[in-house]
């Protein structure tokens, strides 16, 4: 039996269910009877118990200075972001990286370019924060000759903070943004926490621009937080794996 939409409007308006429906019509379940409207454009609405016209989704349009952000990236899949940011009127790669999200585009190291976030939602699992373009860094090392006193003197001051050393040489690692990463013993425990919006927001963006983790940047704040007020030594002896003297 052959039928047309117009026959299943016909049939919601006398009363019968899709259910009803569908049988009538040979079909074993409703979602055949979907399918056969989908086809023909148009969807179920529970909201107006019946078959609505499907609506195309619009196409996100996007600004001139985001399209020319996506084209010198196209241009320059591993170009400098930092040279790019300032090329196309930006203070820093992290601001040309604001600028993206707030127009709906994310960084992908896939496409070496910014994409439409739900196309990252889709590729990247939502436990992985995704990556900002690496800036290329460079440097230079010269070689420095020391009189014998001096070079006593400066060896003399390295022993006396060698405590602050290990801590800034052996767990931490500072990038061109001197951002410490600490390496922290032990093992890991799952704490939740209500921030506000704006926060979550910039705390997003310094993941992206920093090439962080959240939970990275949450540790490190915490650490300097508790150094800065009367808790140096006990940190210190976190990140060394020294456990405290016992004092008889």
């Amino acid at each position: 039996m052959t039928f047309r939409p117009e026959d299943v409007f016909q049939h919601l308006a006398d009363g019968k269910t899709r259910d009803e429906i569908a049988r009538m019509y040979g079909y074993k379940a409703r979602r055949y009877l979907d399918q056969f409207m989908m086809r023909r454009g148009y969807r179920w609405s529970d909201e107006q118990a019946t078959y609505v016209e499907r609506v195309e989704p619009k196409k996100r349009r996007r600004s001139p200075k985001v399209a020319r952000v996506i084209e010198a990236f196209q241009a320059e899949p591993y170009g400098d972001p930092k040279r790019i940011a300032e090329a196309l009127g930006f203070a820093s790669a992290f601001e040309m990286a604001q600028y993206m999200q707030s127009h709906g585009y994310l960084w992908s190291n896939t496409a070496r370019n910014y994409v439409a976030q739900e196309r990252t939602q889709d590729t990247t699992s939502p436990s992985v924060e995704p990556d900002l373009p690496r800036e290329t860094v460079s440097s230079e090392s010269e070689s420095v000759s020391l009189p014998l006193g001096d070079a006593l003197e400066l060896l003399g001051m390295l022993v006396k903070h060698r405590a602050k050393l290990e801590r800034l040489l052996l767990h931490t690692e500072r990038g061109a943004t001197d951002v410490p990463r600490y390496t922290i013993p032990g093992f890991s425990v799952v704490k939740s926490l209500h921030i506000s919006v704006e926060l979550d927001r910039l705390l997003r963006a310094a993941s992206q621009a920093w090439r962080m983790s959240q939970r990275e940047i949450l540790e490190a704040a915490i650490i300097e937080f508790l150094r800065k007020h009367g808790y140096d030594e006990v940190i210190h002896r976190l990140l060394t794996g020294r456990k405290q003297e016992r004092t008889s």
